[in-house]
């Protein structure tokens, strides 16, 4: 029978149809199963308020996990639990009939269910939203229950949600890749809102950030706007550049600033400069450096000359002789 539930609750044609379904494969088991295994054991139906608290609870390993309100809900207090009435048999479950991702996917099926509540919609293409109330959240335990999931398992579930929301809710925040004081306070709120410990809301804020730069830093290289002077200056502030920029970025970077010394019209070249710092500061390979200094400085000789004499055809002087400088110097 629970089987039949659980195919019901997937032919269902949305979200909130599968999780009525499963309330009422969590009903069948409270009614029919729970009677029927008392029955056998020859065991009284009459609970404790206190037994109930104590079978229905879900414990953690990491305290800090006991924080999220949804896993919190799940927890019964005495007089949720008096309300509710006896809790369901946990003995005969599904955990050797069905796969664990399928399990934990139809325990987060209704635990979404528990957090958005039924939407009910109106005429002029309104809607409302109905909330649920603490008592899904007993239902959920339960259903925690029938689907053999361990504690472990449980927590995952909520844990991934909780990640999730906060995640789609920092990226409208830093969405300019910026971590401002008022926006540490936003996030800091919205961390503490869901549930979620610090040490994995930073995890989350510095992927967002991260990617963001990362992003950001790769526009400017490609439109020109990022020097080997600016790269420095990052490296040293602790941006990890080598996972930011690709390798191919970092290459046409390495080419953009040879090519700007070639048309310094100076002259000057800084062999160890050319050839083992800037490699170094854009981690990339040196001898292959090296031959793409080579080729850029064949293919600018004859360039030189040509613009060289253009320049003199225009009694341009100075011209010419920075033109003459970027020919000697290739």
């Amino acid at each position: 029978m629970f089987i039949t539930y659980i195919k019901r609750a997937r032919a269902a044609e949305n979200s909130k149809e599968s999780a009525k379904e499963l309330k009422k494969m969590i009903t069948f088991n409270t009614l029919v199963v729970t009677e029927l295994v008392n029955d056998i054991k020859g065991v009284s139906a009459d609970v404790s308020t206190e037994e109930v608290v104590k079978e229905d609870v879900t414990k953690t390993e990491d305290e800090d996990w006991d924080l999220l309100p949804t896993l919190r809900k799940t927890n019964p207090d005495k007089e949720l639990v008096e309300k509710m009435g006896k809790p369901g048999q946990m003995e005969i479950t599904l955990k050797d009939d069905l796969p664990e991702r399928d399990r934990t996917d139809l325990y987060k099926t209704y635990l979404i269910y528990c957090l958005t509540g039924d939407v009910t919609k109106i005429p002029f293409g309104a809607q409302i939203t109905n909330k649920r109330n603490d008592s899904e959240y007993v239902l959920l335990n339960q259903l925690g229950g029938i689907l053999g999931l361990s504690g472990k398992e449980i927590v995952d579930v909520h844990r991934s949600l909780a990640e999730q929301a906060f995640r789609q809710q920092a990226e409208v925040i830093l969405a300019d890749g910026q971590l401002t004081k008022a926006k540490v306070e936003q996030l800091t709120n919205l961390q503490k809102e869901v549930g979620l410990p610090e040490e994995y809301a930073q995890k989350v804020i510095k992927s967002i950030t991260t990617n963001k730069m990362a992003a950001a830093i790769e526009t400017a290289v490609t439109q020109g706007r990022l020097n080997i002077k600016q790269i420095r200056e990052l490296k040293e502030a602790g941006v990890d550049l080598d996972n930011m920029v690709s390798k191919n970025m970092r290459e046409l970077l390495f080419k953009k600033t040879v090519g700007d010394i070639f048309s310094s019209g100076t002259g000057e070249f800084d062999d160890e400069e050319v050839y083992e710092n800037i490699p170094s500061d854009l981690n990339i390979n040196k001898e292959k450096s090296r031959v793409v200094v080579r080729q850029l400085a064949e293919t600018r000789l004859s360039n030189s000359l040509i613009q060289a004499v253009a320049l003199l055809r225009q009694r341009n002087h100075i011209g010419v002789v920075s033109g003459f400088l970027n020919l000697i110097f290739s």
